[in-house]
């Protein structure tokens, strides 16, 4: 039987969808406008790609350094903070035209993104319990898939009908409503005796460590964390790789059909919300073992994308493949980045497991769009779905292998 949330916990819940989804707002509307940018500007591909690179070179070594802070630092503070610099972020860059310029404030949009995740999941560590904790974590995650469509849907109307610039300035006032919200309205932690799960729930949870955090060399080594951070990478790697490059790909392959990229793009998260949603199934089946889960589904990824390789497959199946391998790589996002943290909430690392899970990921991403360019230029494309395939199941084992490392959370 579902537990309710409680008033104090609907509220949390909401403010944390609505400021995380807010973030991607302020992230992907580049992906959206960054046609319109490169043309206005005379970019080239290479130099207008230099945008997502910067961004996720800059994000995930700020969620390092957020990660470790963030345990220490009010969760409130810090997600208002990150929120209404990004704001800035986007409303100087629509208002600059020289390249330099625009490099150096997108980078500061990763630094100011980088702020959001960790206390988002310090959030939810301390004021979800049980059952409800696993409810508030998937549905969560369901920013992504709407984040991504608003993001893409108005930013990219903002960009063909008016002006590049205009998606950046309306992600501005969205991004900048939802800190000054999170900055009034977020409480850090409940009050004593507050209800945050059944009595069983609040039992069960493993005591904090006061203060004694575990070293972070025995973090890595003993717990199986090292091995779930080159899982990140795979993850990423995958994940980005195909909504990075999925719309290219689909356009050499569409055999005279007239497709619009920006309605492809709104396709895509859509089939993504099914890895989502279901994924909360494939973690119950494996005993809520969120290590075993991510390894079922990355075995899924790597299936699917080997299943791309016959020469002459059709723009539909092609897009289908993708979207359900993407899907998959979706679906163990938020185990990765949410429910995993929260098995070392008795090591007082929770931010910095956070942080790093995420850092990994989009190092993965960084990855995905200079490796993938180069193979498909050098090679073709059946080598980059070869590639996902393997670094896929490589991914798969990892998580596997990181099982034996969880009895040692709590040691």
């Amino acid at each position: 039987m579902k537990e309710a949330f409680t008033r104090n916990q609907r509220r949390i819940f909401l403010l944390c969808f609505a400021c995380y989804g807010s973030a991607y707002v302020g992230r992907l509307n580049m992906s959206a406008a960054l046609n319109g940018l490169a043309t206005d500007l005379s970019l080239t591909d290479a130099r207008a790609g230099v945008f997502q690179t910067v961004f996720a070179l800059i994000y995930s070594l700020g969620q390092i350094v957020n990660g470790s802070l963030v345990d220490r630092i009010s969760a409130r503070r810090y997600i208002g903070t990150g929120l209404l610099l990004s704001a800035a972020c986007n409303a100087l860059f629509g208002m600059t035209s020289n390249y330099a310029l625009l490099v150096i404030l997108w980078a500061l949009n990763g630094a100011a993104q980088s702020m959001l995740w960790t206390p988002v999941v310090k959030l939810l560590t301390v004021w979800f319990k049980g059952s409800r904790r696993d409810r508030a974590s998937f549905g969560l995650s369901l920013t992504m898939i709407l984040g991504h469509l608003a993001a893409w849907g108005v930013s990219g109307a903002l960009a063909s009908m008016m002006s590049w610039r205009y998606a950046f300035f309306v992600s501005a006032a969205v991004v900048g409503i939802a800190g000054i919200a999170g900055l009034v309205l977020i409480t850090d932690a409940p009050a004593p005796g507050e209800d945050i799960g059944t009595a069983a729930d609040v039992a069960a949870a493993p005591e904090k460590s006061n203060g004694n955090a575990m070293p972070l060399g025995r973090l890595i080594g003993s717990t199986g964390l090292g091995l779930l951070l080159l899982c990140c990478i795979c993850n990423g790697f995958v994940r980005d790789g195909i909504v990075t490059w999925a719309p290219t790909i689909l356009a050499n392959a569409q055999e005279g059909l007239a497709i619009d990229s920006t309605l492809l793009t709104l396709i895509i998260p859509a089939i993504n919300a099914v890895g989502i949603i279901t994924v909360k199934k494939c973690y119950h089946v494996f005993g809520d073992s969120s290590r075993i889960a991510v390894a079922a589904l990355m075995i899924v990824s790597g299936i699917l994308a080997f299943l791309m390789l016959p020469a002459g497959m059709g723009m539909i199946v092609c897009a289908a493949l993708m979207g359900l391998c993407c899907a998959a790589n979706y679906g163990v996002n938020p185990m990765l980045t949410t429910l995993i943290p929260m098995e070392y909430e008795n090591t007082g690392r929770v931010g910095l497991v956070a942080g790093l899970m995420d850092c990994f990921i989009y190092l993965g991403s960084a990855l995905a769009g200079v490796a993938v360019g180069a193979m498909s230029d050098s090679f073709g494309w059946n080598w980059v779905y070869a590639a996902w395939g393997i670094v896929s199941l490589l991914g798969a084992a990892l998580a596997f292998m990181s099982v034996r490392g969880k009895k040692n959370i709590a040691a």
